[in-house]
């Protein structure tokens, strides 16, 4: 198995744990996030792979252990500490969170607004190159009503890279679209990574998507990593757990039953 090292990490979660209304979601996690490359978010449902994008973005803070970006323990900041960090980190939503009242060109000028004080001269610039970066700078005019699922999602990511941000994080980017649409959004993850030199962070169910891309891989499950490494080396491992996870397996180290009235995941 591959490591990463410290000096060419951009994040580093450092032995957390974090419990939520009762409930441990993870135990010592420690992972490390390389810089300028793509790292896929692996697991079993239920097991908190979103929450370690909100904990990275500072949104939840961990009951133990520390997470930096860039050298920076981002749950020591104070608030406005906190708020210039977050520029340089962006999400895409699993749902997009387009704002519904304003059309695609001002949804991806709005952190540009915001967080800047370029003239609109310039931000429209900013904006139809980022438009154009995803193929949707036909679809500038339209609101989010008008966009199907995958333009929609393609319209957030030019929005999560509107202001340039060292870090962007991807929460099941994929869910819900069709096949082909799959294979836009791959492409273009891979290709920001490629062109603009972005740390991504890809949290996923869709095991053979990302693996297409994804320099560097870990499976969290039981609130730990299951397994870590390349996506050959992930493909090649020969922990049971993780090849079960990865071929979709029914049969295997993880049994489905059924507790109440809810499904639940059972290491058998």
């Amino acid at each position: 198995m591959s490591e990463i090292l410290d000096e060419d990490s951009l994040i580093k979660v450092n032995n957390v744990s974090f419990s939520y209304a009762s409930k441990q979601i993870y135990k010592n996690l420690s992972l490390n996030i390389p810089k300028g490359k793509i790292t896929a978010v692996l697991g079993p449902s239920g097991t908190g792979k979103t929450t370690i994008l909100r904990l990275i973005g500072a949104q939840l803070t961990p009951d133990e252990g520390t997470i930096e970006f860039d050298g920076i323990n981002v749950h020591s900041l104070r608030r406005q500490e906190l708020y210039e960090l977050r520029k340089r980190m962006s999400m895409l939503f699993q749902s997009g969170a387009l704002f519904s009242d304003m059309n695609v060109f001002d949804n991806v000028a709005f952190p540009i607004r915001e967080h800047t004080k370029l003239p609109e001269e310039l931000i429209h610039d900013v904006v139809l190159m980022n438009l154009e970066a995803v193929g949707m700078r036909a679809a500038a005019n339209l609101y989010p009503s008008e966009l199907s699922g995958g333009m929609a999602r393609r319209a957030a990511l030019a929005r999560s890279i509107a202001l340039d941000p060292d870090l962007i994080m991807y929460d099941e980017p994929f869910v819900g679209q069709d096949p082909i649409t799959k294979g836009v959004l791959v492409k273009l993850i891979a290709d920001i990574n490629k062109s603009l030199g972005k740390t991504s962070v890809v949290v996923t169910h869709d095991v053979k998507e990302i693996l297409e891309v994804a320099h560097y891989v870990y499976i969290l499950s039981e609130g730990t990593v299951l397994g870590s490494g390349t996506p050959q080396e992930i493909v090649n491992s020969n922990d049971p757990r993780v090849i079960q996870f990865i071929q979709g397996d029914f049969d295997g180290p993880y049994a489905f039953k059924l507790k109440g009235s809810q499904n639940y995941i059972e290491e058998l």
